[in-house]
């Protein structure tokens, strides 16, 4: 497997690479067959919740044979040939990148998910996040099967045109606010926001007993709403956990107690994201946050379902991180010849600033971006962006276009852009995340792909 996993690393990499206008090589999301958001449209191909029109409305399976190579094609296929798939257990790690992974791996940090990474029974490799590599838009493509540009979740801050405001979709409320309120249902309705059916209700319409093990706060909350709308599992059979612990143990629980003849187990863990903004990926604190999850997987997963032939555990991040460089950080607060252009602040991330433009003044701004930003920063439109295939497949529908705006700002090495609603204080400016994500940059972009037979 070694072989095979440079080989593919290589072939993905080669494949996925955009390095025109960059110092360093940046890599473009795989909508078509290598992506994250190829791997939930492959379990329902695995379960048959693919049939009755819904694969038309999904991206692609997930497919390794596309990267070309002999070897990796046929590793696949012996894995798949290996036997039935009834029950999928579907693991997002949040902010343990593919880098990071192998990083852990071979400083002995994660010795569990290694042995399962090289196993006979496994089949690992890299594929790529979603763009912006952040964690709304990752998850929500996850639920769905669906790019960023069909669900219309193209970053934790977007623009509404039709609220005229914009909104942190994490909390769920406005970002310039008098109030932490979250948006009422009347405002903004996270059962219908999302114009894309998710996977849930399509496994369960399928038969198949579906159920979700995450977090207890997430119960009900806007993303765990706009994400399962519909469904079962996002009321009835979300089980909530207090820890990463206890709820590796509630899932073994209801894979070893299973009747159903095929099932579907979604589990989210965001321990590990939490602890690289904080205190940087690959820190101390970092490595002993996965330390902790790798051994709690092996004692109440790994072991105790081993022989259960036709049960696969599908592992993946949401995205992977970098370690901020706090010498380079532009904040746009202090560049009003791109400001005072805009008609709303900038939205997006610190990795890809999306600014809405006031009417026949791209021009302005770009001129501006490159008369002085232009060493450290790029512009593009969003129709280059879409061109390039960083939301999807096909063009993108106006709900999503409105959202992202005009242009967008990305950095060309290892800048961050940051801008804040308020005056930035001098603290402000010290105090950002240790580790961030939302780029192009490998280490936010590839992410695991572990297939892992019991």
């Amino acid at each position: 497997m070694p072989g095979i996993l440079s080989r593919a690393e290589a072939s993905l990499i080669a494949r996925q690479q955009w390095t025109q206008g960059f110092k360093r090589t940046r890599i473009r999301p795989s909508y078509d067959g290598l992506g994250l958001a190829n791997v939930p449209a492959l379990i329902l191909q695995w379960l048959g919740a693919d049939k009755d029109g819904f694969a038309a409305t999904t991206l692609p399976p997930l497919q390794p044979q596309l990267l070309g190579d002999e070897l990796v094609t046929k590793a696949w296929e012996q894995w798949l040939n290996a036997g039935a798939i009834n029950h999928v257990i579907f693991l997002i790690l949040d902010g343990l990148g593919y880098d990071q992974l192998r990083d852990l791996i071979a400083n002995g940090d994660t010795p569990n998910l290694a042995q399962a990474c090289s196993s006979p029974q496994a089949f690992f490799m890299p594929i790529t996040s979603v763009f912006p590599s952040t964690t709304t838009v990752a998850l929500t493509s996850a639920a769905t099967a669906t790019s960023p540009a069909q669900h219309g979740i193209l970053a934790t801050s977007m623009y509404l045109r039709e609220l005229g405001s914009i909104v942190d979709f994490i909390a769920w409320r406005p970002k310039i606010s008098p109030t932490n309120a979250p948006l009422l249902d009347t405002q903004l309705n996270p059962d219908t926001f999302v114009p894309v059916a998710n996977i849930y209700l399509r496994l369960e319409q399928a038969g198949v007993n579906t159920e979700i093990v995450n977090y207890h706060a997430f119960k009900q909350s806007s993303i765990s709403r706009y994400t399962s709308v519909g469904s079962k599992a996002g009321k009835d059979g979300f089980h909530g956990y207090l820890t990463p612990q206890q709820g590796f143990v509630q899932l073994c629980d209801r894979i070893s107690n299973q009747v159903s003849p095929k099932s579907f187990t979604y589990m989210y863990v965001p321990n590990v994201d939490a602890s690289a903004h904080r205190h940087a990926p690959l820190s101390p604190h970092y490595r002993a946050e996965i330390s902790g999850i790798d051994f709690a997987l092996q004692r109440e997963i790994l072991q105790p379902l081993q022989g259960r032939e036709d049960t696969v555990l599908i592992l993946i991040a949401d995205h992977g991180q970098r370690v901020t460089n706090k010498e380079q950080i532009l904040w746009l607060n202090d560049h009003p010849g791109i400001t005072d252009h805009l008609f709303v602040p900038p939205t997006g991330s610190s990795q890809a600033r999306y600014l809405h433009v006031k009417h026949h003044r791209e021009a302005q701004v770009i001129k501006y971006i490159e008369n002085y930003l232009d060493d450290d920063f790029m512009v593009i439109s969003t129709d280059t962006a879409c061109q390039l295939g960083l939301f999807g497949l096909a063009d993108i529908p106006p709900y999503s276009r409105d959202r992202i705006g005009d242009l967008i700002v990305l950095p060309r090495d290892e800048w961050s852009c940051f801008h804040s609603f308020q005056p930035v204080s001098p603290e402000d400016r010290k105090n950002v995340n240790a580790g961030l994500h939302g780029g192009l940059g490998r280490a936010e972009m590839l992410i695991p792909f572990l297939a892992y037979r019991f």
